[in-house]
């Protein structure tokens, strides 16, 4: 049932670029979801119905049922055509056969029972595509698997002052630091520190890592990015190094400022939520404020900008801009989710270079192209790649960890 499941939601994202102009996505999203769950009303199946042309044409949404089972194969198409069509005709068959069955008062062009069974029909025709389809991929997707670049994952090293270096266990994704020492969350020991030491928490591309710092202050830290911070903070602030891109959740205590020192800048906290993009390759650091108040300071401690919620200041190191923006797109990453909304291209494509230690070649990249979409940050490769080229039309080439654009 989940496989189904799974599939006709692939199913009814691959036709939502042809209803757009008639339907809001969200509200059809949710009325299919009722009607597969079984919970659908009449007057909202008619609604339902009318967004898929059932009503009209019951055979529009089969063809756009097998212009996508077209479009993902890449397989011999005579022969898959061959078997969808016989399918096909089965499927019919058994859903003629249902509906004949059913008793003449209830089976009215009108009734639900009858839309419901019309409605079925392509569904299960949908089924058996899909079925048909992961057959005759099964033996070249796992080939294709073993070629696949895997998505990062949690992975970090810890670096004492002394030179000493752990590598983290990624199954704990999380390292707590203080007085005591340095543990992982479930409590296992990574090593006794007696004095005050500056530790520095490194990401390689295609990792991440959870910190708790001694002061209960959690810092997530992105791919390709590093943290340098204290054992246990002493003295009238707390202040800790960045560069690349972390989220922190701050602990307050407004005797005890709390400071992330970046290339272009410095941000003062109290105690707040915030992220910050400070990567040495691009164009500007950019800090997201999600809740409390920072303060963003040039390198000579002069105050530049106050954020509030829901602001975010973008340093390109002759000025800062503040402005309103959705702070979930900036902050996403750290749930395990790529969101982009009208991002450049090259921009995304920094992002996903990172998490899949790629070299991207930009040299005919278009900066013009911008793009809208969600991708799960646990997906192979391949997986964005082709989602990249359903939503800009663009090729892409990839051998090994090498990325361009086809010509």
């Amino acid at each position: 049932m989940l496989f189904f499941l799974d599939h006709v939601y692939l199913l009814l994202k691959s036709i939502e670029k042809s209803l757009e102009n008639n339907m809001n996505d969200k509200k059809m999203r949710n009325l299919f979801l009722k009607y597969l769950n079984n919970t659908i009303s009449s007057e909202e199946l008619n609604l339902l119905c009318h967004y898929c042309r059932i009503d009209e044409n019951d055979a529009e949404l089969h063809v756009l049922l097998k212009e996508y089972f077209e479009m993902e194969t890449s397989l011999d198409n005579l022969a898959v055509h061959s078997n969808f069509e016989q399918l096909k005709e089965n499927s019919w068959r058994n859903i003629e056969k249902r509906i004949k069955d059913e008793p003449d008062s209830k089976r009215t062009v009108g009734s639900f029972r009858f839309k419901f069974s019309i409605a079925a029909s392509l569904l299960i025709l949908g089924s058996f595509s899909f079925y048909m389809f992961s057959r005759l991929k099964a033996d070249k997707t796992k080939a294709i698997e073993l070629q696949d670049i895997q998505p990062g994952k949690e992975q970090a090293k810890l670096i004492v002052s002394d030179g000493t270096v752990y590598t983290l266990n990624g199954r704990s994704e999380e390292v707590i630091s203080d007085r005591n020492g340095i543990r992982y969350k479930d409590g296992d020991t990574l090593a006794q520190i007696a004095s005050n030491e500056l530790m520095t928490l490194l990401t390689p591309r295609g990792g991440n890592y959870k910190l708790t710092l001694q002061d209960g202050t959690r810092v997530w830290l992105n791919a390709q990015s590093s943290l340098r911070y204290p054992t246990f903070f002493s003295g009238k602030e707390r202040v800790v190094e960045l560069k690349g891109e972390a989220y922190f959740e701050v602990a307050h205590n407004s005797k005890q400022p709390f400071i992330v020192n970046t290339a272009a800048q410095k941000v003062k906290v109290l105690g707040t939520s915030f992220n910050i993009n400070a990567y040495a390759n691009e164009n500007s650091t950019i800090t997201t404020l999600v809740t409390g108040r920072v303060q963003i300071n040039d390198k000579s401690d002069r105050k530049l900008q106050v954020l509030v919620p829901r602001q975010q200041a973008n340093n390109n190191g002759t000025t800062v801009t503040v402005e309103n923006v959705d702070t979930d797109l900036y902050t996403a990453w750290k749930d395990g989710t790529f969101r982009f909304r009208s991002t450049p291209l090259p921009d995304a494509l920094r992002q996903i270079e990172r998490w899949y230690d790629l070299e991207i070649d930009y040299r005919d990249i278009p900066e013009s192209i911008k793009i809208h979409a969600s991708i799960a940050r646990d997906s192979n490769l391949s997986t964005v790649i082709h989602a990249l080229e359903k939503i800009t039309g663009l090729k892409f080439n990839v051998k090994g960890r090498s990325v361009s654009m086809m010509k």
